[in-house]
């Protein structure tokens, strides 16, 4: 993204909005068509994101704007709802630590639902997995059984101090069903 000089206001239009228009997107700010156009609906996003960010909320995207918009798409914890760790592996019944027998056990836990669609989960080494230090694994259920929440996501992040795995955050994303919210990943609950 990395636009910072660019002011940008409603009536402004070319790359730099596109950049603007998708880094919005991506943190769920603007449901709009990506099309290069700064129009009521980019302000109105705009306006959103400042607030969220404790920024003057006036819909002109300048320095600051720009600071914190880079800053927030590149933190992957962004837009996470944080779930308290040890609530998490009390209610998962964890007994393990390794990072992938974490995510066995969290795949193994969950028992067939009704509207259930699709499950995954991941395990990641940011670092590589030779000497690993720190752990992701996203667990993602797509059809949920709920009358507003359509799909979950958790991000459960571990790290590895003296040859031993602690899970250190925990966090959650949501994506509504039709009618109920956000239709994008969010830690903003459904209605």
């Amino acid at each position: 993204m990395n636009a910072i000089s660019t002011v940008l206001k409603e009536g402004s239009v070319g790359t730099e909005v596109i950049k603007l228009q998708e880094g919005l997107k991506k943190l769920n700010f603007y449901s709009g068509t990506v099309d290069g156009a700064f129009g009521a609906k980019t302000k109105e996003a705009v306006i959103k994101f400042q607030k969220s960010q404790q920024l003057v909320a006036d819909g002109v995207v300048g320095e600051k704007t720009w600071s914190k918009l880079n800053a927030a798409l590149s933190n992957p914890r962004f837009d996470f709802l944080v779930i308290n760790v040890q609530e998490f592996i009390s209610s998962k019944r964890i007994k393990v630590t390794n990072p992938k027998a974490v995510a066995a056990q969290l795949f193994s836990n969950v028992e067939e639902e009704e509207g259930r669609f699709s499950e995954e989960i991941s395990v990641t080494y940011p670092g590589g997995f030779v000497g690993a230090q720190t752990a992701i694994i996203l667990y993602t259920i797509l059809g949920v059984a709920d009358d507003s929440v359509n799909s979950i996501r958790d991000r459960i992040e571990l790290k590895r101090s003296q040859n031993k795995w602690e899970i250190i955050w925990v966090g959650r994303q949501f994506k509504c069903q039709s009618g109920r919210g956000h239709q994008d990943w969010s830690g903003i609950l459904c209605s």
